[in-house]
C-alpha cells in the first residue's frame, strides 16, 4: 500500500467531523487555489484537495492549466505521478 492509499484508507475510517478536520489540515499544502483552472465559483464553495475529494461540483469545467504535479500535498503522498487535472477529471482514485 503506497502513501496515498494509506491516506485514503485513514480518511475512509474517520467519522464525518474528524474527516473534515483532516482534510482541512491537508489544505495547508494544497495548491488548488492558485491553479489557473481554479475559479471564483470553486473559491466560493471552498473546493480544494481535488486529488483526494474528486472533481469540482459544477464549478470547474475547463482545463486552463494544472499545478497538480508541483503540489506539495501530491508530492508528499505520491499523488500526481501519473494523473492530473483532478478538479476536472476526478480524484487520484477515480483516475486509477
Amino acid at each position: 500500500m503506497d502513501a496515498f492509499e494509506k491516506l485514503i484508507d485513514k480518511l475512509n475510517h474517520l467519522d464525518g467531523e474528524k474527516r473534515l478536520k483532516t482534510l482541512e489540515e491537508l489544505e495547508g499544502d494544497c495548491v488548488c487555489p492558485i491553479c489557473p483552472s481554479y475559479n471564483d465559483c470553486a473559491k466560493e464553495k471552498d473546493e480544494n484537495v481535488f486529488c483526494i475529494t474528486g472533481k469540482s461540483e459544477g464549478c470547474i469545467n475547463m482545463e486552463l492549466g494544472c499545478l497538480c504535479p508541483t503540489c506539495p500535498l501530491a508530492q508528499k503522498y505520491q499523488i500526481g505521478m501519473m494523473n492530473n487535472f483532478y478538479c476536472h477529471r476526478g480524484s487520484e482514485t477515480e483516475q486509477k
